[in-house]
This record gives structure tokens, sequence and C-alpha cells, in this order.
């Protein structure tokens, strides 16, 4: 199915709505998404060991905060996710027009950017001191490239399997560079 050309201007025009976070606002965004994952996996954790759903109260209890903290937490939290996310989805659309060589639409690959710029968002961690971006851009890179191993071939292949031909074929093509003809 192919998408018409106006569909990706809409998106374009739409992400561009976002403004882009000032490094400021990115540490207070991570910090707000570390607490409210710090939460969340807690209450996972104690979830798969009760066997249960946990109350706000008892998760409430558990960490020594109360219902209002922890409601505030996930709320921040949510809203800073959103904000980091929407803020950069820009860089995903750069990152995918990289790999428009790929058998994948360009939405698709937008699509799965996006998937790896959520794990960005959920794992990165402000005190290391780098900046924001450059954790995004690994994340969002490599969910294209598993996307495009993944689903381009008939065969599925192991992504290592695909790792090790695209060295070999890097290798060759360097081989034959050096050969005179």
């Amino acid at each position: 199915m192919s998408i018409e050309p106006d569909s990706v201007g809409i998106y374009l025009r739409e992400i561009s709505k976002y403004p882009m976070l000032t490094p400021e606002q990115e540490i207070i965004c991570a910090r707000q998404v570390q607490q409210m994952m710090v939460v969340q996996q807690h209450q996972q954790q104690r979830q798969e060991l009760l066997h249960r759903q946990l109350t706000l109260a008892e998760l409430a209890t558990e960490m020594g905060k109360s219902e209002t903290e922890i409601s505030q937490i996930l709320r921040l939290g949510q809203k800073a996710k959103e904000k980091m996310i929407a803020a950069n989805l820009r860089l995903v659309v750069a990152i995918a027009k990289k790999h428009r060589w790929s058998h994948l639409e360009f939405l698709d690959l937008v699509q799965e950017g996006s998937i790896g710029l959520q794990k960005a968002v959920e794992r990165f961690d402000s005190n290391r001191g780098y900046k924001f971006s450059t954790c995004a851009y690994w994340w969002i890179r490599q969910e294209i490239t598993k996307a495009i191993a993944n689903k381009s071939t008939t065969i599925r292949t192991p992504s290592n399997f695909n790792d090790r031909l695209i060295k070999l074929k890097k290798a060759r093509a360097v081989k034959l560079a050096r050969v005179d003809f």
C-alpha cells in the first residue's frame, strides 16, 4: 500500500509545531520521567510477586509516599515523556530519511524510529552528562535498522547474522577498492 505524499507532508507540518526543548527543560523532563519509571518498575515488580494489581494506596505505602505524591509523579512523568517525544520527532524523521534506501515505507521507518525514541526517553539518564539527542539517536537508529533487518526480507534472519553480513559486505568493498584492475 502506497502512502500519499500529502500524508508525509501533513505529518512533517504537524511535528514542526512542537517546540524544541532547551537543555534545562530536557533535564527537568528527564528527571520527571525517571521518577515515573522508578514508581512503575516498583509497581510492576510487586505485582509480579503478588500476582495481582496493586492499589495506589498500597503502592504509596510501600514507597513511603502519599497517594497524592505518587499520582503527581506518574502524571508529571507521563506529561514530560510526551513532551520529550513530541519535541524530538524531527530527529526521528532525519534518521529515517537516511534509511530511505530500504524496502520499508518512509512512514514505517518513522514509526519504528518513534519506538526507539520512546525507549530513549525511558532510559535516558541526565546525570551521565550526555545530551538527550545523543542517546536518542542511538536508540532510534537501533529500532530502524532492526525493523529493516526483520521486515525487508521474505525470510527473517537473526539480527547478529545481518550485522555480520553488513560487516562482510563492507570488508569486501574495501578489499575490492584496493585491487587494481
